[in-house]
């Protein structure tokens, strides 16, 4: 089903621009999967929110780009501290690596999904005359015919010889 990221209905006879199948979507379809409740619908942003969607994305791109400095800042200064004093410890690495991560993460609350074009395009039905050919309904479907079972042959030619004595 094609349906407004937005208003969560759907956008069959409305212009809408699809989204982008990134990273985050993929993750978060595939987490819905293993719950069983993911529904794969095909995601749009309709025109009407199109201006409002423009700018939560910019909003989020800045958010990023805002974060993975800071975050970057953090590392090295960590790393700094662990170089300064001379002492080399895994642990202190590793907490850089967490500190670094948490940060880069917070941004994905304001996640946006990025756009597949710049300008909206009607959205059709999709129709299941449409998948199928018209005449297709008009032929009969050919079925194989079922494989027979051979009878199986022993490996060994010395078996049949004591079986028929």
């Amino acid at each position: 089903m094609k349906i407004c990221i937005y208003t969560q209905k759907t956008v069959e006879g409305e212009k809408a621009i699809p989204i982008k199948e990134d990273r985050i979507i993929h993750g978060i379809r595939a987490i819905k999967k293993i719950f069983g409740v993911a529904q794969n619908n095909e995601l749009f942003v309709s025109e009407a929110y199109l201006q409002e969607h423009t700018k939560r994305r910019k909003s989020f791109e800045k958010s990023m780009l805002f974060a993975s400095v800071l975050a970057g800042l953090v590392f090295i200064a960590v790393l700094y501290s662990i170089v300064s004093t001379g002492r080399f410890e895994g642990l202190a690495i590793l907490s850089a690596f967490v500190i670094g991560g948490f940060i880069l993460s917070l941004p994905l609350f304001k996640y946006s999904p990025g756009l597949s074009g710049d300008t909206p395009k009607l959205i059709g039905a999709s129709s299941p005359a449409k998948a199928t050919k018209p005449n297709a309904a008009a032929k009969p479907k050919a079925t194989k015919p079922k494989a027979v079972a051979k009878p199986k042959k022993p490996a060994n030619k010395n078996q049949t010889k004591k079986k028929k004595r």
